[in-house]
């Protein structure tokens, strides 16, 4: 027998009251028929107050006849409204809602307006740290409307338009980007071309598009960064850049993993996953540049008594430090699909840390059980290397500078229900609580010459996965990460 429906009036305005959404009916004369505590607050008047009277009794002239217009639309076409507007008290203090109506027919056979009002405080905050940050970052950033229509731009992009920002430089610019590139700037994409501002030089950039994203119910729009790479081929813009880097990386990724932590919860985390992904891989091919360099000055003025030798060691250490850098932030930073196969994890991981363990020092042991007797995984080689050697890192780095310790490095695997894992553990110091706590924060880390992004990155790895990484640490006894893998990788809940 099924459970009767409820229908108690007063239990239903009961929950109604007790929602966490602001809602307001009104009567066909748009005269307020009920307000629940929410809607209350948000305008600052008691319901007993609200009932029976209209928006002309509370607000200034000009804004109840907006409200009104708005509202006779929703009832006399039936057509639902979503519009962002300020929620106004008496005492003049504003709220940014987002305002949804619609018409219903009620079983008394009378039409009514139902509205809802969303907060939009947090976001308008988010939204303004976002466009604060933009001013900063050395790329050019703007959001379009799907009408083509820019909603907002940095300097940086104004100054790719002609300086001013203005309206037809700036649709002048669009159009360019347009034609350069057929999926611009609906769809994700990623090209490179020319543009040139009014009274500029040109400038070759790499275009950036997230692609449409609903930013409510009714509007679309899209992030587009354009990326200046024409003096990255020059060495010394490239030496210029890359100390930079160095100094400020930690202050501004920081900021970046902050924007990205609210754009995590808005749905824009590609965007900027993007731009940081694009700005690793343009670093690296004028990285290159400056390794090849160094190679060929040490091979021609090897041997030749110019007392050079100690500089270009330090320019060796530095590339590969930024090279490093790179590295770590394309591995936390990649969102691509994974391109698993099954395999047979044991035999391939053995060759992995064989590999590995050549670049370890020679008074390290590296000690590895292999347990899964063949079983095939399926994961993806590539991501999952990188993960494999990053925690091998960390053990390593882990147990430099302790003198009267031999140190090990144990790797092992083996198969627990439905999931495998690959666990790496060390004799190291171990964490202090403290330090375990922040351990998986982006940035965050306790060596002068860290990113903070390693573990970060091997936790992104295992959750592309369809697995977790779990981190057990004593201190004075050394850590363990392990890594685990289903048997069998879920796409939209079926196995394959």
């Amino acid at each position: 027998m099924k459970h009767p429906r409820l229908s108690d009036p007063a239990v239903l305005l009961s929950i109604l009251d007790h929602l966490p959404t602001s809602i307001f009916v009104k009567d066909e004369d748009l005269r307020y028929v009920y307000s629940n505590r929410l809607h209350d607050a948000l305008t600052g008047q008691a319901e007993a107050d609200l009932l029976g009277c209209t928006d002309h009794d509370f607000y200034p002239a000009a804004v109840a006849d907006q409200f009104s217009e708005n509202d006779h639309a929703v009832i006399d076409l039936g057509e639902p409204s979503v519009i962002e507007d300020m929620a106004s008290k008496a005492d003049g203090t504003e709220t940014p809602v987002l305002t949804r109506k619609a018409r219903l027919s009620g079983p008394d056979g009378k039409v009514y307006l139902i509205g809802t009002n969303s907060d939009l405080t947090a976001t308008k905050e988010r939204e303004n740290q976002y466009r604060a940050l933009s001013e900063t970052v050395p790329v050019a950033v703007a959001q379009i409307d799907d009408g083509l229509n820019i909603i907002f731009a940095n300097p940086l992009f104004n100054a790719y338009c002609g300086g001013d920002g203005a309206e037809a430089d700036q649709t002048r610019l669009l159009s360019k980007l347009c034609k350069a590139h057929a999926d611009f700037p609906g769809s994700a994409c990623k090209f490179e071309t020319i543009v040139q501002g009014l009274g500029n030089q040109p400038r070759s950039v790499i275009v950036i598009s997230s692609g449409w994203l609903a930013l409510n119910d009714a509007t679309r729009s899209a992030t587009v960064s354009l990326v200046d790479i024409s003096q990255m081929t020059e060495l010394q813009r490239i030496n210029e850049e890359i100390s930079r880097l160095n100094r400020e990386l930690a202050t501004n990724m920081r900021r970046l993993n902050d924007a990205q932590d609210e754009l995590f919860r808005s749905g824009k985390l590609e965007q900027l996953g993007q731009l940081t992904a694009t700005v690793a891989h343009e670093l690296r091919n004028p990285l290159g540049t400056v390794r090849n360099s160094a190679f060929l000055l040490d091979r021609k003025l090897k041997d030749k008594g110019l007392g050079i030798e100690a500089l270009l060691e330090r320019i060796n250490k530095g590339i590969e430090r930024c090279d490093n850098i790179i590295t770590q932030l394309l591995d936390f930073s990649r969102t691509t699909q994974l391109k698993c196969q099954p395999e047979e994890l044991d035999k391939w991981l053995l060759a992995v840390v064989e590999e590995e363990a050549r670049k370890l020092p020679q008074n390290f042991t590296v000690r590895l059980d292999l347990g899964l007797a063949g079983q095939e995984v399926p994961f993806d080689p590539s991501r999952l290397q990188r993960a494999v050697i990053n925690m091998m890192s960390n053990a390593a780095e882990a147990l430099q500078g302790m003198p009267h310790v031999q140190p090990e490095i144990h790797i092992s695997s083996f198969c627990k229900n439905d999931h495998v894992s690959l666990r790496v553990a060390d004799n190291g110091p171990g964490m202090a609580p403290d330090v375990l706590a922040r351990i998986r924060e982006p940035l965050y880390t306790t060596k002068s010459f860290g990113t903070g992004l390693g573990i970060p990155a091997i936790e992104q790895i295992a959750i592309q996965h369809g697995g977790r990484l779990d981190v057990v640490t004593d201190v004075g006894i050394g850590s363990k990460f392990t890594l685990w893998l289903p048997v069998q990788r879920t796409v939209s809940g079926n196995a394959v």
